[in-house]
């Protein structure tokens, strides 16, 4: 009979002191994987990975596409008598096409139609063009990328529902340099009131700022070539159905606009643009049809 059935129980087994029981390992057994983050599953990694590169694709293109291409050279006219648009043009979109002999623009929201030549630093630009929209918006664009909207000069004519003519560099919605100036001085010494806790700590930090762009306007150093800013009058109305001849002259930094032999609008840019990147010329629109014939470049 065991000792156990006769009802005795074993010693326990006594350890010699300073003895520690065993370390457990935490090496998996021989022969098995240890699991993997969820995100690093095939499954999950791949569609991530696809995504991430496809919002990306657009960026990587426009880095490393190069200089809009080249088809034809200044001095050049075109008055679209033809039945196509021909190599001379590309756009982004916007169903631009030739109707009736001329250059037809169906409100096409900013996608300019630039012509594949690059303008000289100085140059005059002339042709004619007809709104049939009720509310203006003729536009074209100067010492663009060829490729961009907003990437040079913008000329509005009859803009946001015929209420403003401008020239704008770089951005249509920029101030003038009048604005801008009486915007910093306000932010330099703005009036008191009560600020929560996060603006009285920016508050002094911003003021600086404003007080070293006035330092610099009044130095002659703050408007550079990537710096925005307009010229506008409010006076300057689009008339549906009327033909206008328009001319732009560019001399250095000056931009002078004529309609139908009548001064429109001039700008004095201090740091103008012209070169790589700056080069192209395009027509372009908002919403409304717009017609353009008789474009003539030539250099000065």
């Amino acid at each position: 009979m065991s000792a156990e059935r006769a009802g005795f129980k074993p010693a326990a087994v006594v350890k010699p002191a300073g003895e520690l029981p065993p370390r457990e390992t935490s090496a998996a057994p021989a022969g098995r994987i240890r699991p993997r983050h969820p995100w690093l599953l095939p499954r999950i990694a791949i569609p991530v990975a696809a995504a991430i590169v496809a919002v990306q694709l657009p960026f990587l293109y426009a880095a490393l596409r190069g200089a809009a291409p080249v088809a034809v050279a200044v001095p050049y006219k075109d008055n679209f008598d033809r039945a196509t648009l021909g190599d001379a043009w590309w756009s982004n979109g916007g169903l631009w096409r030739i109707v009736d002999g001329r250059l037809y623009s169906p409100g096409v929201g900013n996608n300019p139609l630039w012509l594949k030549a690059r303008l000289p630093p100085d140059v005059r630009v002339e042709f004619d063009v007809r709104s049939e929209g009720p509310d203006g918006d003729v536009k074209w664009e100067m010492y663009g990328d060829g490729r961009n909207h907003s990437t040079g000069y913008l000329f509005l004519f009859g803009a946001w529902r015929n209420r403003e003519s401008r020239i704008c560099k770089l951005d249509e919605h920029a101030l003038t340099q009048d604005e801008l100036r009486a915007q910093l001085a306000a932010t330099a010494r703005p009036y008191p009131r009560q600020r929560e806790f996060i603006e009285v700590i920016q508050q002094p930090f911003i003021q600086w700022s404003a007080r070293r762009d006035l330092a610099r306007m009044e130095k002659g150093e703050y408007w550079q070539r990537d710096t925005p800013f307009v010229v506008k009058r409010g006076d300057l109305k689009v008339e549906r159905g009327r033909t206008y001849h328009v001319v732009v002259t560019k001399r250095g930094g000056q931009l002078r606009w004529e309609m139908d032999g009548q001064l429109a609008l001039e700008m004095d840019d201090p740091a103008p643009l012209s070169g790589t990147g700056h080069d192209r010329f395009g027509f372009s629109s908002w919403a409304n049809d717009t017609y353009f014939d008789n474009l003539s470049i030539t250099r000065l």
